[in-house]
This record gives C-alpha cells, sequence and structure tokens, in this order.
C-alpha cells in the first residue's frame, strides 16, 4: 500500500507472464522490468513480485487451471504477504482452443473477483496481438479485449497491451526487436511490458494518494509514433 512503503504485485497468467519464447529455453518475464521501473518511481518502496505465469493455462477452468491457482495464492500467500496489486492477462490459449468469447470473458471475471474481495486492486490486460492472420486469437480477440476494457468494478482497471505494443503495423526490424514469435514477446519485448506496466501502476497509485479515485480509466497506452519507426 501507499503509506506502508511496500508494494506486493501478483503477476497471474499464462506464457505471456511467465516470460516465455520460441526458441528461448529460459523464461524473461516482464516482472524483472515492473519491479526496476518501480523502484525507479519509488524509491522509499520495498517493491516485490511474484510471477505465477504457467506456459499454456487457461482461463477457462476446467479445463484449465486460472481459477484454482488464484484460490491456491490468496490461501497460502495473501494471509502473509498481502498483493496490493494482481496484474492479469489470460485469454490468448483459450482463444486458440476456440472457447466462446463470453465464456472466456465469464472465467476471467471469476479469476478476478479473488483478489477484488479480498481487497487487492486489479490491472486486468487485454489479449496481446496474434501475429497469425487466420488464427482464433486473430479472429475473435479484439471481441474478448472489446469486453475486458469494459467491464467495471470497483478497484478493477484496465491497460490496453493489444494496442501498446503491436505486431502488425510496425518496422520488420522494431518487429523482430520486441517479439520473439507471432505470439509471445522478445527479452526486450517483455521489459518493455514491463515498463509500460510500471507505469500505468505509478499513475494510478499516485492519483488514489491524491484525491482516492483513479483518473484516466481506460489505460490505453501506445508506443510513441517515433519509436515504433525508429530503425
Amino acid at each position: 500500500m501507499l503509506f506502508a512503503n511496500s508494494l506486493h504485485i501478483l503477476c497471474f497468467g499464462d506464457s505471456l507472464t511467465e516470460g516465455m519464447s520460441l526458441g528461448r529455453p529460459h523464461p524473461h518475464p516482464y516482472s524483472i522490468a515492473l519491479k526496476s521501473s518501480l523502484e525507479e518511481a519509488f524509491p522509499s518502496f520495498n517493491v516485490t513480485t511474484d510471477n505465477q505465469g504457467v506456459s499454456g493455462d487457461q482461463a477457462t477452468s476446467p479445463p484449465g487451471s486460472f481459477l484454482p491457482r488464484m484460490v491456491k495464492a490468496y490461501e497460502e500467500t495473501h494471509p502473509h504477504n498481502p498483493y496490493d496489486w494482481a496484474i492479469i492477462l489470460g485469454g490468448t490459449n483459450d482463444l486458440s482452443m476456440e472457447y466462446d468469447t463470453k465464456d472466456i470473458y465469464e472465467a476471467l471475471q471469476k479469476v478476478w473477483a479473488i483478489p477484488l474481495s479480498h481487497g487487492t486492486k486489479v490491472l486486468a490486460l487485454t489479449v496481446p496481438e496474434c501475429g497469425f492472420d487466420d488464427s482464433p486469437i486473430t479472429v475473435h480477440g479484439d471481441e474478448l479485449n472489446k469486453l475486458i476494457m469494459e467491464h467495471k468494478d470497483e478497484n478493477y482497471h484496465i491497460f490496453d497491451l493489444h494496442t501498446a505494443i503491436p505486431f502488425r503495423g510496425i518496422p520488420d526490424k522494431k518487429r523482430g526487436e520486441l517479439w520473439g514469435d507471432p505470439v509471445h514477446y522478445s527479452p526486450k519485448g517483455y521489459d518493455l511490458v514491463g515498463k509500460l506496466l510500471a507505469e500505468r501502476l505509478t499513475g494510478l497509485i499516485q492519483a488514489q494518494s491524491i484525491d482516492g479515485e483513479v483518473q484516466d480509466a481506460e489505460g490505453r497506452t501506445e508506443l510513441k509514433k517515433r519509436d515504433l519507426a525508429a530503425g
């Protein structure tokens, strides 16, 4: 919490949270850059992260384990080291399995509800762009992201990751730097994710500390055009 000089963040999701990409045996999660960026923004804080990314997992439970994993985190970790924020990214694998978009959204709502019911603020992320044109992620991703963006709940906030780091519409060199494959980011891309999320959280925390109300609820952050065009 802001006045306790500590910030404990749960980073929860699938391989995009774990930090995986094709051909790289070792993960490089966004939580690394998230932590260091928040430490720069709040030098007097003790910033800690708990990365709970599991490759291949799905929000739809069963067959996925998002829901039981979240329950476990709040039974085993939260009572002793409470989470101030939960950053939740899910839906990519569900879309790839061609589950109904509304069913995925309902599953995500159940996952969000656990931290929210324990006094943790939630930062929900939209599903990133997919480089395969005919993938169900591409075909139905916008529909799911619209539901995530339009969802309203107390202490629920969003960050439009899909828009923030696009796969299409950027120079090939920049795409090669930020993306490790058509679904996952590169280590540099994950670092950018962490920095952008830190900026979003910093703004939310500062806004709450001033007047108790979060500003800019839509949370859309895009890469600057000059950064995308950089060779």
